[in-house]
């Protein structure tokens, strides 16, 4: 089927030579038209004038009635196409260019004498005289004289003739070459055609051992000659290159670390699997560059790379969809097609600093937190089993235990808290929901109402809160207002403590706001880090564990929000939440 329709392709050839004939022949026919009555037109002006000039040469000799004057004249005329007649006012001829007058008869009859109307007029008749069709003009002189001029149509038609003759050549010549050429495609050109289109496609489709036929003789002879060395050339190039890709291929991906290679312009040339894992099906497009990463710590790296000759290791943190990696980048200088380029290789050190981190806080902040109510709670037991009391320093005693045992079992509680939020921040997809921000808020301010009311605070909302959804957690949200409300409550002396929630285009705005005592600047940067106290004597005595607001931080983190405090010491603080809307 494939190749009936490439031998029609090859009809288009003959094809475009016979419209290109027929072209011609039209347009060469439609030039004769124009030819045949523009000469024709042309014939009979020329007769027109020239009947009016010999009327007027003869006129004088008429006038005299010198006929042999008028005679001797016309007889220069004598075997020319043009014939002239000399015709006195009652039809007897008196002259002719072509027959004596004495066999012409008289020719009152003839139409073009008879009809005063055809004077001067075009009249095409057949002539029994001459024995072929004429058409005449004639000229009356004042003098009752007729000058006739006459000239046969077979002039005209000769010319006519001649070149319908030509078109007839040309059509035949065209028709005969697109013949041929038509013969040659079909029986010369398109067998070794089809053949050698089939041996490359079946080359391309990896068929290496394809037979490439050459012709003997003809115009594709040296193309299947060069196809045939290309073929074998391939073959062997492709069999040597698919044995080092392999290799190369099984090396490069088996990896664990991501591994790309970058050059001067910043495109990507290659890449293993497991920087696509890091980087996402994005690598994949033409149009990938580092800096599409919003890391740009990474891309100024492989900038500082090609400037320097050996280039050292790099730890550098990386956001992966929200969640942050430490990356050790390491890059040596290698040449591609004489292109300088760098090889990056990116060690995944997320986990180890992680551990590192946890371990190092667990130690340092936990250990600490905890060692005061554990001593508090030793020294008790102590004195409870070596020093007799009375009731009032048995209960005295156990008082002690009662609220240094609460303040380690919030603080524990606060520890794993906030270990499970961070793991559910090392998670890429949360399980949220949609909710209503507004009734959350509505909910927390009925749980913590007993507890400013217990401290002297009124606790109320600025204004009626607008209906606002968005996907989250419901639990975490509530523990995050919560501990915003609480330690206004406790710590800041306030008589009264403000909750007002706004929405912009893209955000809900949740604010806690007191008049109370207010923090100083140089605190603030760091309020919100774990196991920070502004004052510390006062949190450790109202039961604080330094992590309620670490705990909101991580919260706001979690549902990819943020929070921030301003404060004026005196007048009082306000903890501002944003949070995207759905």
């Amino acid at each position: 089927m494939k190749n009936q329709h490439r031998n029609l392709e090859f009809l288009f050839v003959p094809i475009c030579i016979l419209v290109l004939v027929v072209m011609a022949v039209t347009l060469l026919v439609m030039q004769f038209r124009s030819f045949e009555h523009a000469y024709i037109k042309e014939a009979r002006e020329t007769l027109a004038q020239q009947a009016h000039f010999v009327s007027r040469t003869l006129r004088p000799a008429l006038l005299k009635g010198d006929l042999e004057a008028v005679d001797h004249y016309i007889n220069v005329y004598s075997g020319k196409p043009m014939r002239i007649t000399v015709i006195s006012e009652d039809g007897t001829v008196v002259a002719d260019s072509d027959v004596p007058a004495t066999q012409l008869g008289n020719h009152a009859d003839r139409i073009e004498l008879a009809d005063p109307n055809l004077r001067e007029q075009y009249v095409e008749r057949y002539s029994s005289t001459m024995e072929s069709r004429l058409f005449y003009y004639v000229v009356q002189l004042e003098e009752g004289w007729f000058i006739r001029l006459s000239m046969p149509l077979a002039v005209q038609a000769g010319a006519i003739t001649s070149v319908w003759r030509t078109a007839a050549f040309a059509i035949l010549l065209g028709a005969v070459l697109a013949i041929a050429a038509a013969a040659y495609l079909f029986f010369r050109v398109a067998p070794h055609f089809n053949s050698l289109q089939a041996s490359a496609v079946a080359i391309a489709k990896g068929h290496l051992d394809t037979t490439i036929h050459i012709p003997r003789n003809g115009l594709l002879r040296e193309l299947a000659k060069a196809l045939s060395v290309m073929a074998r050339q391939l073959k062997s190039r492709i069999y040597e290159l698919e044995r080092e890709r392999s290799d190369f291929d099984a090396l490069f991906n088996a990896l664990r670390e991501p591994l790309l290679l970058i050059s001067d312009s910043g495109a990507l040339l290659s890449f293993n699997r497991a920087a696509e894992k890091l980087f996402g099906a994005d690598i994949r497009t033409p149009s990938f560059r580092l800096a599409h990463t919003h890391c740009p710590e990474l891309s100024e790296y492989v900038r500082d790379a090609f400037e320097q000759t050996s280039p050292h290791g790099r730890e550098i943190a990386f956001n992966d969809h929200g969640f942050t990696r430490s990356l050790l980048a390491r890059a040596v200088h290698i040449q591609r097609d004489d292109t300088p380029c760098v090889l990056l290789l990116l060690t995944d050190l997320t986990d180890l600093r992680r551990l590192e981190g946890f371990r190092s806080d667990f130690i340092a902040n936990v250990s600490h937190e905890i060692k005061t109510p554990l001593t508090a709670i030793l020294s008790t037991v102590e004195t409870l089993l070596e020093t007799p009391l009375d009731d009032a320093g048995r209960t005295k005693c156990l008082d002690i235990l009662a609220r240094q045992s609460r303040r380690l079992n919030a603080l524990v509680m606060d520890i794993l808290s906030l270990a499970a939020i961070e793991r559910r921040q090392s998670t890429r997809r949360q399980d949220f929901t949609p909710l209503r921000l507004d009734a959350i808020v509505r909910e927390t301010l009925s749980l913590c109402q007993d507890e400013t009311e217990r401290a002297g605070i009124a606790l109320r909302t600025k204004a009626p809160l607008p209906e606002i959804t968005l996907q989250g957690d419901a639990h975490l949200l509530e523990q995050a207002l919560i501990n915003l409300i609480t330690n206004a409550t406790r710590y800041s002396g306030s008589k009264d403590i403000l909750v007002d929630l706004k929405r912009s285009a893209t955000e809900a705005i949740l604010t806690v706001e007191d008049h109370g005592c207010g923090i100083d600047a140089e605190h603030l940067p760091r309020l919100f880090e774990r196991f920070y106290r502004v004052h510390k004597e006062r949190s450790r005595e109202r039961g604080g564990t330094g992590l309620g607001l670490a705990i909101v931080k991580h919260i706001l983190i979690l549902h990819h929000g943020t929070v921030s405090v301003h404060s004026i010491p005196g007048q009082g603080t306000t903890f501002t939440l944003t949070l995207p809307c759905a």
